[in-house]
């Protein structure tokens, strides 16, 4: 091994569905009329290749990059507020329906209640 071979860092390789992943998005965030994010892709990408220590790291590192540009991507489509807007709805759903639950516990156990309570009022 050559001293210039030691410092050069050795690129890792990733998955060819990655490949695939970050070329679609890179394309999609430029059809899109984000080239600064599709830059900013290609770029961390590149250094993840470069930097991790093995194989397996560069693919999480690759993972982690799609995810954030996926988001970046679904924000620009109008996916990501669709998602946070159905996500809101279902959230106000499970309460209401939780709300509703706790009235009708409520309901029942008030009946229950108040006939020991009145028995109480007896006795004193």
């Amino acid at each position: 091994m050559s001293s210039t071979e030691a410092l050069e860092p050795v690129p890792r390789s990733i998955a060819p569905e990655q490949e695939l992943a970050i070329l679609k998005l890179i394309l999609d965030l430029r059809t899109l009329g984000d080239v600064d994010s599709s830059k900013k892709v290609r770029r961390r990408v590149r250094e993840a290749l470069l930097t991790s220590s093995d194989d397996s790291e560069a693919m999480n590192k690759v993972d982690d990059i799609i995810r954030h540009g996926k988001r970046t991507q679904s924000k620009l489509d109008g996916s990501y507020e669709e998602r946070q807007r159905l996500k809101r709805k279902r959230r106000e759903e499970d309460l209401a329906a939780a709300s509703r639950l706790v009235d009708i516990e409520a309901g029942s156990g008030e009946e229950s209640e108040g006939s020991a309570s009145t028995e109480e009022d007896s006795a004193e």
